[in-house]
């Protein structure tokens, strides 16, 4: 077959340097390499027992910290992590402007120091020394005492009484919090972990089980409450949760996190106690017995006068 000169197809001269722009073009849509120290990161969080919340608090102070610093677990040295900290402190800013509180500026810290001393437990051929040692939290003032006074809980009380279709539950729920539990240990709660007189609390914030011997008014009350979900047709079993939902779109469900707030908010509204959150009934738990360890060694006419001063 004979071609002509007119039907060969234009010749188009690309320049190297063009070229070469092609290929760096096409190398930056790629996506990046995976960093291997986030992999590290991954594996630490795997490994720990941490609360969804903290679990969350974590990766986020760990990928800040990570984003800031390029070099390698290796490199790292103590006074990195003190221009990491005076970064934290001077230079950055939340969503609002602001400089962050000393909290949130603890809150980075500790979550280095904690994998840092996991990856020299884990990885001692990388890190052999924790270069984290030597950095200080930040002082905090101590908060003002939020535990409940006797007054106060006599109106959440009352405010149970009020509900409607979560009546019983968030009774039940209210109960358990007051024996000192996180909201993150009721969230893991299943019908077996009670046995009719005791709570058994497999996975806690310190990694170790516990039993919590619950009053007799409480166990009447967690009894009560799993009697009618059995009586409204739900079939029970060891791993059912102990708290359920009544939210539309998960009813029936396990009682989240959030929905243990926002439960417990509500009974605060209705009770006119500003601020009411779980942890309320926690501090207020550790307050009562403190103040039966100190009934224990005053006399019985100075009980009333410790009794006022521990609820103010």
């Amino acid at each position: 077959m004979n071609y002509s000169a007119d039907s060969l197809p234009e010749i188009k001269l690309i320049p190297l340097n063009q070229e070469a722009l092609h290929f760096t073009q096409l190398r930056e849509t790629r996506r990046p390499p995976t960093d291997i120290r986030w992999v590290k990161v991954l594996e630490f969080l795997r490994s720990t027992n941490l609360a969804p919340n903290s679990r969350k608090m974590y990766e986020r102070e760990l990928k800040r910290f990570l984003i800031w610093s390029e070099l390698h677990y290796h490199e790292l040295r103590p006074r990195h992590f003190a221009l990491y900290k005076e970064y934290l402190r001077d230079e950055l800013r939340t969503d609002a402007g602001k400089p962050l509180s000393k909290s949130s500026i603890n809150a980075g810290v500790a979550a280095l120091k904690s994998f840092f001393k996991w990856m020299c437990y884990t990885y001692p051929d990388i890190i052999a020394t924790n270069p984290t040692l030597g950095i200080k939290l930040e002082k905090v003032p101590l908060p003002p005492a939020q535990s409940l006074t006797t007054q106060q809980m006599e109106q959440v009380w009352s405010a149970l009484e009020l509900l409607g279709e979560t009546k019983q539950r968030d009774t039940a729920l209210v109960h358990i919090l007051s024996h000192g539990l996180r909201a993150g240990e009721v969230v893991q709660l299943n019908v077996g972990s009670f046995d009719g007189k005791l709570l058994f609390l497999p996975d806690t914030k310190t990694n170790e089980p516990r039993l919590v011997p619950l009053r007799k008014e409480s166990r009447e009350v967690l009894a009560e409450y799993l009697q009618l979900r059995q009586q409204q047709g739900e079939v029970l079993n060891s791993l059912s949760p102990l708290m359920i939902s009544h939210h539309a779109s998960y009813k029936g469900e396990r009682l989240s996190y959030h929905g243990i707030y926002f439960a417990v908010e509500k009974i605060g509204e209705i009770a006119h106690i500003e601020n009411l959150h779980p942890h309320s009934f926690r501090h207020t738990y550790a307050t009562d017995l403190l103040l039966w360890e100190l009934c224990g060694f005053v006399r019985s006419s100075k009980k009333q006068a410790i009794t006022k001063s521990f609820s103010q």
